[in-house]
């Protein structure tokens, strides 16, 4: 773009240009944003199957004990923690949540955290309680199957409220990514962006989920469905962190046009310039055809 604008020139500022490059640049940043939504939706859509799995987890409400926590717990708890009690003991970290680039990274962090915490709870639960073939959570609630692990379902709301912090970070930073980086004239179109790639990402969890659900992996060995499961979703995870970590580093290393505040400046001038001498020469042919027209 910058070739082509100093080789051909155009009806385009340099501003226009740069703007368009922003956006390019952002659109990048977004797509591997929302690989994040890809493990996120699958583990708090699951939270109620895994639920069932574990001790106490069929008696009363208890899935939607685990699904409310997992969801509002971020909210109503960690951000009043976090504003009241973390940020005075430890001040140097405003610097470093304050970054949305940052704090995306965290998300991404605390993504994988909540995989890896499911995948030795579910293994560290059916070792201690010799359960060798476990029908995978999907199908739990279709066959009569008396042994469940022998810890409290509560237990489910450490990868729970995990991911669901990850979630609701992921849309803060997101937000405030976009409010802080979009060029002006252009929050409409990297509002779509910012949809249109949420839906996209979030249909392809979805189809994870769906995939899973119609065609389970069966217990081999020490793995059941939900070890399968989750080292499929943290494979994922960590490919899209590693993509971010260096799209962001791209990102914030980019190459900033440092004169385009004069470069606009002299286009300005000289656009006023050359509508000056148009404006001119459209006054003396009046002026000739007058003349000519009394002679």
């Amino acid at each position: 773009m910058d070739l082509a604008k100093e080789r051909y020139g155009g009806c385009f500022s340099h501003e226009e240009v740069e703007n368009v490059k922003t956006f390019l640049r952002i659109a990048a940043v977004l797509i591997t944003v929302f690989s994040l939504f890809v493990p996120i939706v699958p583990l708090l859509k699951c939270s109620s199957y895994f639920v069932s799995q574990f001790k106490n987890g069929y008696e009363g409400d208890a899935a939607l004990v685990v699904w409310f926590l997992s969801n509002f717990t971020p909210l109503l708890v960690l951000v009043p923690l976090f504003e009241l009690v973390i940020l005075p003991l430890f001040s140097k970290l405003e610097y470093f949540i304050t970054n949305p680039l940052k704090g995306l990274g965290l998300s991404n962090l605390l993504i994988i955290l909540s995989i890896v915490s499911l995948f030795l709870i579910d293994l560290i639960g059916r070792t201690s309680d010799d359960i060798s073939n476990m029908p995978c959570f999907f199908t739990w609630e279709n066959q009569q199957v008396n042994k469940t692990i022998q810890t409290s379902y509560l237990i489910v709301l450490i990868p729970s409220v995990l991911a669901g912090t990850s979630y609701f970070l992921t849309w803060i930073y997101s937000f405030e990514f976009l409010c802080s980086q979009s060029p002006f004239g252009m929050h409409g179109m990297i509002t779509g962006l910012f949809w249109f790639l949420h839906g996209i990402f979030i249909d392809i969890g979805g189809g994870i989920l769906l995939i899973v659900y119609y065609s389970p992996i069966y217990s081999v060995s020490f793995m059941s469905c939900t070890s399968w499961f989750t080292i499929m979703l943290c494979v994922i995870a960590v490919i899209g962190l590693v993509v971010y970590v260096l799209i962001a580093r791209w990102y914030v290393n980019r190459v900033r046009d440092t004169d385009l505040g004069l470069r606009a400046a002299v286009e300005e001038h000289w656009e006023n310039r050359l509508m000056a001498g148009k404006a001119m020469i459209d006054t003396e042919s009046s002026e000739d055809f007058i003349i000519s027209s009394f002679d």
